[in-house]
């Protein structure tokens, strides 16, 4: 608790009340498709890399397969309320690897501009962290009072501290439309160069250029200066194509499954390699990785001189991944291996009285199929334990139970012993699921795990 309170007080002494001058009038420039340029200026005085720290995260959940997110049914505000000035430099650095979104309302004259942000965190409330601000005092300290505004933090972690990136932009515009809102946090979340992971994945996808990604044996919690030295060399080129090319980091070990699609065989530990992915096209850099061979790749990529290797979408109809032409409602997908297929047939004689950890998938979501490989170890790893079962069922050929909203895909759903069930809106690899399941299993021999 006191070292809470020691970080608030820190950062407090740190937000400069000038960090917000000119907020208002900001954003008078054309930016694209959103009508405004982004509203200068820092906030905390300083780099929030100093600040938090670590994967973080928990806010997590692919967020359903529409557009944008969304999908759970959370019947939770997807946003949290902030009541004080101070309150919004703690919130940003809660989790320095993920975006922040930051709504300033007043309640009676800007009741519609609230309502529709509120819809836009919910329908996100699985892609992004989101904050709302009602108190006069605090939106008149962040001189922010006189209207609505919305500000986007990106990632504080992986801002460039010396080059001058900007930390936050503001909607320009005082008419909130959710689809354009929507759009402006997709594109101001996404850093210079960040780092990808099943989270973020999504957002390079929708900046609709073509997405570079470094693969090496990275772990921020353990060697965050070894992902920096990687980061600082991609600043370099990144910064030469900003709006034709985005730039991320991606540990290789956690998207191995990803390598092949680009041509990419990194078998040692030191191996580090270099693709490019716009859709269905995949671009592999052959040169060794540093930064003159980095931006020749970059302009080969962006003057149309290297050419893609194309990787053709599979027939799902064709695939064991749920269902055949004989109608088979179990589907194939997590046949021999550790994870339970479940139907409507033998949900209930497969995890009644257990600790369940259960995925709602679909056939065609991609999001599943990057889930699979995770899922199956976590399958392996659980096995063994008769009293706790990981179970996959394909929400499209079969009806999820009462009682397990399943809006979006995948949904992953824990089912205590007891019957209770809870969302996993946790990281999707083996160690923070196991983990979740030891921290919320109801069974005694979960100690097995």
């Amino acid at each position: 608790m006191m070292k809470r309170l020691w970080l608030v007080a820190a950062l407090a002494l740190h937000a400069r009340c000038d960090d917000f001058e000119g907020a208002e009038e900001d954003g008078d420039g054309i930016d694209g498709d959103f009508g405004g340029d982004d509203y200068g200026g820092d906030y905390g005085g300083g780099d929030y890399g100093d600040y938090g720290g670590g994967m973080g995260g928990g806010m997590g959940g692919y967020g359903g397969d529409d557009e944008y997110g969304g999908g759970g049914g959370d019947p939770t505000p997807a946003w949290e309320t902030l009541e004080t000035y101070a309150g919004i430099a703690e919130f940003v650095a809660q989790d320095d690897t993920e975006p922040a979104i930051v709504g300033f309302f007043d309640e009676e004259r800007d009741a519609d501009a609230q309502t529709v942000y509120q819809e836009v965190a919910d329908g996100s409330r699985y892609d992004f962290r989101f904050a709302l601000i009602t108190d006069e005092a605090a939106r008149t300290e962040a001189k922010l009072q006189k209207g609505p505004a919305v500000l986007v933090y990106a990632p504080p972690r992986f801002l460039d501290k010396k080059g001058g990136e900007k930390k936050r932009a503001r909607y320009p515009s005082a008419k909130l439309d959710a689809d354009a809102l929507k759009k402006f946090i997709t594109k101001k979340s996404v850093p210079l160069v960040g780092q990808k992971t099943w989270k973020s994945g999504e957002r390079y996808e929708k900046q609709g250029v073509p997405v570079v990604t470094l693969f090496a044996a990275v772990d921020l919690e353990k060697n965050g200066k070894g992902f920096d030295y990687f980061a600082n060399r991609l600043r370099k080129v990144a910064v030469e194509y900003v709006g034709k090319l985005s730039f991320n980091i991606g540990d290789k070990e956690d998207f191995s499954y990803q390598l092949e699609d680009y041509g990419l065989e990194l078998p040692s530990k030191k191996d580090v390699g270099v693709g490019a992915r716009d859709g269905s096209k995949y671009w592999k850099m052959e040169d060794k990785f540093n930064v003159d061979n980095l931006r020749a790749f970059a302009a080969a990529i962006v003057d149309g001189s290297l050419e893609p290797k194309i990787k053709e979408e599979p027939d799902y109809d064709n695939e064991d991944y749920g269902g055949d032409e004989g109608g088979d409602s179990g589907g194939g997908d997590y046949e021999e291996s550790d994870v339970i297929q479940l139907t409507d047939d033998n949900f209930s004689e497969e995890t009644e009285g257990k600790d369940a950890m259960l995925e709602f998938y679909a056939p065609w979501c991609g999001h599943c199929q990057a889930l699979k490989p995770t899922y199956k170890l976590l399958g392996a790893k659980v096995k063994g334990v008769d009293s706790i079962v990981v179970g996959a069922m394909d929400a499209t050929a079969n009806s999820p139970p009462d009682g397990y909203d399943v809006s979006g895909y995948p949904t992953i759903i824990f089912k205590k012993a007891s019957g209770a069930t809870m969302p996993y809106d946790g990281e999707r690899d083996v160690d923070s699921m196991v983990e979740f399941i030891k921290e919320n299993a109801e069974s005694p021999d979960k100690g097995e795990l």
